[in-house]
């Protein structure tokens, strides 16, 4: 089953078959950028989507004309041993259209500084940071147990730089085992950038799955909440069995005597279960059951039997 970044990408990448509004050459720009590479004959781009790269041939074609070459998949390589496609343009033109993506990207940067809100970065900003996406971001799941992250990785600072003075939400730039990173760990940030970028229907998808997640570890909470409970009644109703076992009910008063025999008759039962079946308070039950164990050891007084008050956990409202 593809990632949630996977498929981000592929509903980025699909975007292009339907062009709508400015931005496409941005947003090549933003992907020659991100994952590509310039040399003297021309521009090579490799990715590991296949989506991005069938995104990059329309590209090419639709803003300059040229007919790209799509190699197979090159054999595994980087940190997860992706297979990556390479899309190539070679030519004259190919060059010439290096410098057309250079002035795009400058173009959307002057946009972005000259915009006093992040949201009015305008169309051409928003393209190239969804051309950055495909090429050098990643986002993991809403039900992902480190919580909310969506980032930009590169060696280039200049890239990571202007990738968060382009995108619609703060973003966090730090260096990381050799290489940059553009990055955000709000829920609102993600949602945000993802938004902007135009992925309505995952952001919808991902605010659905975020809600079921908390639901789940708001459950798991209680639940390890009420085992843990459990746990500690058991072990103090043991000890308190033990402990009473060796009076003589004969010998002591009727509340006490009957408070021992509740107690012997249920061992596992909680404090308020032995109040309950012995129609008296909590505050009753344990100090009768205390002036127990306390005759036990040959004390007037004991300190408090263990119980299970362990405070709830606070679950989330968000």
């Amino acid at each position: 089953m593809p990632s949630f970044a996977s498929e981000i990408r592929r509903q980025l990448a699909a975007r292009t078959a339907q062009p709508r509004g400015a931005g496409p050459t941005a947003e090549l720009a933003g992907l020659v950028d991100a994952a590509g590479s310039v040399d003297e004959g021309g521009i090579t781009v490799r990715t590991a989507s296949a989506a991005v790269a069938r995104s990059l041939v329309r590209l090419w074609r639709s803003e300059f004309g040229l007919e790209p070459r799509l190699s197979p998949p090159e054999a595994k390589s980087g940190a997860f041993g992706r297979r990556r496609h390479a899309v190539r343009v070679e030519g004259n033109r190919a060059v010439q259209a290096a410098e057309e993506l250079r002035a795009e990207r400058e173009r959307a940067t002057r946009s972005a500084t000259r915009s006093a809100a992040r949201e009015g970065a305008g169309s051409a900003g928003i393209a190239y940071l969804r051309g950055a996406f495909q090429g050098a971001g990643s986002v993991t799941g809403p039900a992902y147990r480190r919580g909310h992250h969506l980032e930009f990785v590169h060696g280039s600072e200049e890239f990571v730089r202007r990738v968060a003075a382009l995108s619609p939400a703060p973003l966090r730039v730090t260096r990381r085992r050799g290489r940059w990173v553009a990055y955000t760990k709000s829920a609102e940030g993600v949602t945000t950038i993802l938004a902007r970028m135009g992925l309505d229907e995952a952001v919808l998808e991902y605010e659905a799955r975020a809600v079921v997640g908390e639901a789940k570890a708001n459950a798991n909470r209680v639940t390890n909440f009420d085992a843990a409970n459990a746990g500690r009644t058991a072990v103090a109703a043991a000890r308190q069995q033990e402990a009473l076992e060796g009076l003589d009910p004969a010998k002591l008063p009727p509340a006490l005597r009957e408070m021992l025999e509740l107690r012997l008759e249920n061992p596992d039962a909680s404090l308020a279960e032995l109040a309950r079946l012995g129609g008296l308070s909590k505050s009753a039950a344990n100090h009768r059951l205390r002036r127990l164990v306390g005759l036990s050891v040959g004390k007037s007084v004991s300190a408090p039997v263990p119980e299970t008050t362990a405070r709830k956990p606070t679950l989330s409202k968000d």
